[in-house]
Formats: structure tokens, sequence, C-alpha cells
């Protein structure tokens, strides 16, 4: 049986998110909770953080709220670096290997049309870094990496775990059967409704 780590399973999402693997058969654990010290190896890891704050609506003529920015990206970039840090030995242990974070199709760079909201998508973006950084370093020990944007209040969160779930536990395929061609050493980011989006 495969083991899958849950950073959070505070909302609608992330519990239809533990649901799902339960449901097929995963034992599922809960970043912090006492059954993780039992647990020897994880096969998938998921790091759920995706914080956003009221006053983060300034524009550039109001000027950078730097507590905002430091606040939102303290919850999106360092305490999820932490975590996953904390974890890495579990994963090392594992045979799946695979990394799943999620983000927002807002915070693309090449996507983004809003004028606010910079603290977030400057959090996401940092990521997007560790993400390709991340998967460069880790390639060689067998790591698979998934993004995904939940796409929270437009897709219903029973609807949008379920995208997640196939998307984070599919194997994405080779072109031909060519292993030179394999999708998975290509950092792909979807979203709830299965669209790639560019970064």
């Amino acid at each position: 049986m495969k083991n899958v780590i849950i950073t959070s399973r505070e909302n609608a999402f992330e519990d239809n998110l533990a649901n799902a693997f339960i449901r097929e058969g995963y034992n599922v654990y809960i970043a912090g909770s006492d059954e993780l010290c039992d647990c020897e190896k994880i096969d998938i890891y998921i790091d759920v953080s995706d914080k956003r704050d009221a006053a983060d609506s300034f524009t550039i003529r109001d000027g950078l709220n730097e507590e905002v920015i430091y606040g939102v990206y303290n919850e999106n970039v360092l305490k999820p670096l932490e975590m996953l840090e904390k974890h890495m030995h579990l994963l090392n242990a594992g045979d799946g290997k695979r990394i799943c974070f999620l983000s927002a199709a807002e915070a693309s760079i090449n996507e983004t049309r809003d004028k606010n909201g910079y603290a977030y998508k400057l959090s996401k973006a940092a990521m997007h870094n560790f993400f390709h950084m991340a998967m460069n370093k880790l390639d060689s020990a067998g790591y698979t990496w998934r993004v995904f944007d939940p796409m929270n209040g437009e897709v219903d969160p029973v609807l949008s775990a379920e995208g997640a779930f196939n998307y984070f536990t599919r194997r994405r395929g080779t072109e031909n059967h060519d292993p030179q061609r394999d999708d998975e050493k290509r950092l792909v980011f979807r979203d709830a409704l299965g669209r790639e989006h560019t970064w």
C-alpha cells in the first residue's frame, strides 16, 4: 500500500483530496499528526499551501506593502520549503518519489492580467523558480513533480480534488515509447480543468 503526506486537511478541497486517496487504498498522513511518527516512507508528498491576504489589494500606484508581502511569502514559500525538507528522508525511502504543490494560473508571469495581488503572485513566482531548480537537482534520484491550480471559487472542490488526485497519481507518458521523449522530464502546471498553464 502506498503512503501519502498532505500538509493540511482544513478546507473542502483538502478534505476531498484526502478522501480520494483513502478511497483508492492509499494510507494518508497529515503533516504534524501523531500517526506520521510511525511512518517509515512516503510515496507522494502533497503541499497544499496556498495562503492569501485580504490586504493584498494594493497596486503599484499605491506602493508595495512590505509587511503583507513578507507575510504571504512566509506562508507560501518559507514554511512549505521547511516542511518539504523535514520530510525528505521519508520521500527518499519511498518508491513513488512524487512531489506535488499548489499554485494558481493568476501567478503565471505570462498569463496574469491583474493590477494587484502582488504579494500572492510574488510568492508563487518564487516557488515556480524553486520547482525548476529542485527538479533539475532531484531528477537523477527519480523524483517527479506536479503543480496544480485547484481553481478555488471557480470549480467545485469535490471535482477539483478528483482532478488533483488523477493528476498526482498518474504518470505522464513517453512519445512513441521513446525514453528520450519522456514527458516526466518536463515540469507541467495544470489546473482543475486539465488545462496546462505557462510559468
